[in-house]
């Protein structure tokens, strides 16, 4: 098995995060992940409602002092840190993106003490860790972007100790696609490197094999809405910064396709638990 991180010219995915990083970090409350909201009342800023979001991961793994959590796509380090600090845990995080893990390497609580995080350069689908390192794991929008999702839930599950805890927050498809819709989907994962979505089912599927029983499978999607325009701004603001000036019409399009991507009827967004056997 290769532990090695990808080669930085063959990673798509890691390179679109080196360019956008900063700009939906910045937007994004240092987070880069979307928000919750309890309901259309809440007017809680976006960097309160993207650390409720990872409060409510964080809360799925059961933790307790000391405990070694696995945090797969690490994002700018803020969701780990978080993590560690409220739970006296110890979060390692993972990126093949090279500029999120210098990011996250320069936060002040790097460390391998409880209440303490340690970030690497490495492939969900090739984890460099052994059998049941981990107390607990889980992973916030990342799956996504994964084509080879079962070798990533295989991985998670090899380094899970019997009885850990793995959480994902993430997209998935519900109900039937209309060949209009089709279409935008696939427009919009090309864009933002969104492997195919995928069902409930599939989920159950990629976690059985992967010796996890699922426990929760919750649809949040009318909680963290408001999280697509905040996106889309985002994501605008980074494509003007790449063209180093204003968009062309294409351009233009491409920025919204987060909020055109949120309002299909067949996007969900799911809180998934699952316990290793």
């Amino acid at each position: 098995m290769s532990t090695s991180a990808p080669a930085a010219g063959d990673n798509a995915v890691g390179s679109l995060y080196d360019q956008l990083t900063d700009a939906l970090s910045a937007a994004l409350g240092d987070n880069i992940h979307f928000g919750y909201w309890d309901d259309e009342h809440d007017d809680s800023p976006i960097d309160r409602a993207t650390d409720r979001l990872t409060d409510l991961a964080g809360e799925r793994l059961v933790p307790a002092d000391g405990m070694r959590v696995l945090d797969v796509g690490c994002g700018s380090g803020r969701p780990a840190v978080r993590i560690a600090d409220r739970h006296r845990v110890h979060v390692t995080g993972v990126s093949i993106s090279e500029h999120q893990i210098k990011v996250a390497q320069d936060r002040p609580e790097v460390g391998q003490e409880a209440g303490q995080v340690a970030f690497e350069l490495a492939d969900a689908t090739e984890l460099p860790f052994a059998d049941g390192s981990f107390d607990g794991a889980y992973a916030i929008e990342s799956l996504v972007h994964m084509a080879e999702k079962e070798a990533a839930v295989d991985h998670v599950g090899r380094v899970l100790r019997p009885g850990a805890r793995f959480v994902i927050v993430d997209f998935f498809l519900d109900g039937e696609v209309s060949p209009e819709h089709a279409e935008v989907l696939a427009t919009a994962c090309g864009l933002l490197q969104f492997a195919p979505l995928i069902s409930r089912a599939d989920y159950q599927r990629l976690l059985d094999r992967a010796g996890l029983d699922l426990v929760e499978f919750t649809d949040i999607r009318t909680n963290i809405g408001r999280s697509y325009r905040v996106a889309s701004d985002a994501f605008h603001q980074a494509l003007r910064a790449m063209v180093g000036g204003e968009l062309g019409p294409e351009h233009e399009a491409a920025a919204k396709l987060f909020e055109t991507f949120g309002a299909l009827p067949p996007v969900g967004y799911a809180l998934i638990t699952a316990v290793r056997r």
